[in-house]
């Protein structure tokens, strides 16, 4: 059974969230994903997305936030529905997004 490479590069992708807070959460870690992948993507649409309920996805996002936790992501209001708050990447979110993509072998993303 050859899977070092991959289980190798799989350890060091949970080791670099692990960098973030080391108690950081599976579910935490989703919404940080799926914020890099769809930028500006709003609260209400990561919870569908997760099959969160709505305090559990503020809960995370607020983890994540330059203004109340960890400095990854921002939002602001969607101007469409002020329920709604729109996601995005900070500079140093997309900094560790770079970073953890290099694990799994896609400097290119």
């Amino acid at each position: 059974m050859q899977m070092t490479q991959p289980l190798s590069r799989a350890i060091l992708f949970i080791e670099e969230f692990r960098k973030i807070d080391p108690d950081i959460s599976a579910p935490v870690a989703l919404v940080l994903l799926h914020i890099a992948r769809k930028p500006g993507i709003t609260n209400r649409e990561l919870g569908k997305l997760l099959g969160m309920a709505k305090s559990t996805t503020s809960r995370h996002i607020a983890f994540l936030s330059k203004e109340l936790g960890k400095g990854l992501i921002t939002y602001s209001e969607d101007l469409q529905d002020r329920r709604y708050k729109v996601i995005k990447l900070t500079p140093e979110g997309e900094r560790v997004v770079r970073s953890l993509l290099h694990f799994i072998g896609d400097e290119g993303a």
